[in-house]
C-alpha cells in the first residue's frame, strides 16, 4: 500500500519526571496496526531535541516521505507543547520549525495530554506553517488506555478513508463519546 505508513515518535515515559513515569510503549500499537492492515511502521524514542532533529533529518529521504503518511507522537503535553525528557518541551511553532516540511501532506497526531488546547489560531498556523494534511491531538489530560484505543481506531480511519470528512465522520460516528471524554480536537 502507498504512502501509508506510520512514523512514530515516543518520549522516554520510563525515565521521566517521578509524577509520570510509565513503563508502557507504544509499539505493540503499531505492530498490530501493522499486522491487521498490511503497513510499516517506525518506532523511535527520544529522549532530546538532538535525537528528535537527527530522526527528522533520516525522515527527510525520500523513501521515507513516499512511504509514510502519518507522524504519531507519543509523549507528555501540556498546552501546545510536548515534552521530551526532564521536562524539556516544544512548542508547536518549535516543532515545526525542527520538522522543516517532513509533515507536507502527512497526518500529525499527538497522542499527549493538552496538547491541543489554547488558541485554535495557532494549531491552525501549525497545520499550514508544516503543510500538514491535519494535526490533531486532545486538549485534556488523557488516559493512556482510552487514548491508546482512540489513536489506534484513528490510525486505522486515516489508512482505510481515502478523504478527511470521512475520516472525520467515521470517528464521530463510531467513537464520538471517546473523543468528548479526551477533548479530541483537529485542525485541517
Amino acid at each position: 500500500m502507498k504512502n501509508k505508513g506510520i512514523i512514530c515518535i515516543e518520549t522516554e515515559f520510563e525515565i521521566t519526571t517521578t509524577g509520570n513515569k510509565l513503563p508502557l510503549n507504544s509499539e505493540p500499537l503499531l505492530q498490530f496496526l501493522s499486522k491487521v492492515h498490511n503497513i510499516p511502521y517506525i518506532y523511535r524514542r527520544v529522549a532530546t531535541i538532538e535525537e528528535l532533529k537527527y530522526y527528522f533529518q533520516k525522515f527527510r529521504r525520500k523513501e521515507y516521505l513516499n512511504k509514510y503518511h502519518f507522524f504519531y507522537f507519543s509523549s507528555h503535553g501540556e498546552t501546545q507543547l510536548i515534552s521530551l525528557e526532564s521536562g524539556t518541551t516544544l512548542n508547536l511553532e518549535e516543532l515545526s520549525e525542527i520538522a522543516d516540511g517532513i509533515f507536507e501532506g502527512k497526518f500529525v497526531h499527538f497522542g499527549s495530554c493538552r496538547t491541543m488546547l489554547g488558541s485554535q489560531t495557532k494549531i491552525e498556523d501549525f497545520c499550514r506553517n508544516t503543510g500538514a494534511k491535519m494535526v490533531s491531538g486532545f486538549t485534556k489530560k488523557v488516559d493512556c488506555a482510552l487514548c491508546a484505543i482512540h489513536d489506534m481506531a484513528f490510525i486505522a480511519e486515516t489508512i482505510n478513508c481515502k478523504q478527511v470528512p470521512s475520516i472525520i465522520s467515521h470517528m464521530d460516528k463510531l467513537y464520538g463519546g471517546l473523543q468528548e471524554k479526551l477533548g479530541f480536537r483537529y485542525a485541517l
